[in-house]
């Protein structure tokens, strides 16, 4: 267990925001595989400010949620500050507030948002700074390294953030113009997590136990955040879990599992959002629930390409992988 300020975080597992995935029936499916915190996806300061109704649709959050972090995006501070104070106004059932300082992709960096706030620190201290100052819940930081090579600065971002009081942070330890390719740089900030007051968390290529040991060893944070990593692969999470409560390696995914896991997660996500916009997502995410297994190959094709409603998934799921007797 390990805390943010007064917060008991009970998992060293922490899912990561995912625009388009991370809605509230994914955090419930994953948090029943022992993840410690989840977040919502990223959510625009100006969508809530000026009430965009799918905007405020990413706020609708349930208790059993919790614990929960609001992760807001925005290059203007007005904005943010109007952002943070609408979610206290209003009641949205939170645990903190993140500030995301590490999306790289241009539509969100052009405006001033993401990773492009580190490149203005003096902005980036002010900005974060008073929103700490306005929020009601303890308010953390996603970073990056950086925002390409030239300037890493994640040493100094991090001494920023800890000083004008943020109470955790998250980096990707990658640089924004890395986006998601290559390996991680880990050992740039090596011991990171023994050099701050506030927990570490960790991310960048958890896709196996051994590749979060190797993370959390590294950095020394105080959990490890999953991502792509974990998107159909729920089991990663329980297996990172047992690792870090026996230090025992014990991971090996079973197709029928994996069928009973993606037909839970289709259920609530058609209960979420209604079977007509839930399918075309699942279209999206079904198939990884299958990404490694053996003679798929047509199988994951089918599930890609022809799924309208439930029964259609079930259907192709039956075909492809009888049920245990």
């Amino acid at each position: 267990m390990w805390k943010i300020k007064n917060l008991e975080i009970n998992s060293h597992v922490v899912l990561a925001p995912m625009a388009g995935i991370t809605s509230s029936a994914y955090r419930k499916f994953m948090r029943r595989f022992g993840v410690g915190l989840v977040y919502t996806e990223m959510i625009s300061d100006h969508g809530i400010v000026y009430k965009n109704e799918e905007t405020l649709s990413y706020l609708k959050i349930e208790e059993e949620e919790s614990p929960i972090a609001i992760q807001i995006f925005g290059g203007d501070k007005e904005y943010l500050l109007k952002a943070v104070k609408y979610i206290d106004e209003h009641h949205v059932p939170h645990d903190l507030i993140d500030i995301n300082l590490a999306c790289p992709v241009p539509k969100v960096t052009k405006s001033g948002a993401g990773s492009k706030m580190l490149l203005n620190l003096d902005y980036l201290e002010e900005c974060m700074r008073e929103i700490v100052e306005v929020s009601k819940t303890p308010v953390s930081a996603k970073i990056r390294l950086g925002f390409d090579n030239e300037h890493i600065n994640v040493l100094e971002v991090c001494r920023i953030l800890e000083k004008v009081g943020v109470s955790l942070i998250a980096v990707h330890a990658r640089t924004a113009k890395e986006l998601y390719s290559g390996e991680p740089h880990f050992e740039l900030i090596k011991d990171l997590g023994k050099n701050l007051n506030i927990p570490l968390v960790i991310s960048g290529n958890i896709f196996s136990v051994e590749e979060a040991i190797k993370a959390k060893d590294i950095t020394c944070a105080s959990a490890v955040m999953v991502a792509r990593g974990g998107v159909g692969n729920p089991e990663l999470i329980s297996s990172l879990n047992h690792y870090f409560e026996s230090g025992e390696i014990s991971y090996s995914p079973n197709i029928v599992r994996q069928k009973k896991y993606c037909l839970e997660f289709a259920r609530l996500l058609i209960e979420e959002k209604g079977e007509n916009k839930a399918m075309p997502i699942l279209r999206g995410l079904a198939p990884k629930f299958f990404f490694k297994m053996p003679n798929i190959k047509l199988f994951r094709s089918a599930l890609a390409e022809h799924l309208s409603t439930y029964e259609d998934l079930k259907i192709t799921l039956d075909k492809y992988i009888p049920d245990e007797d």
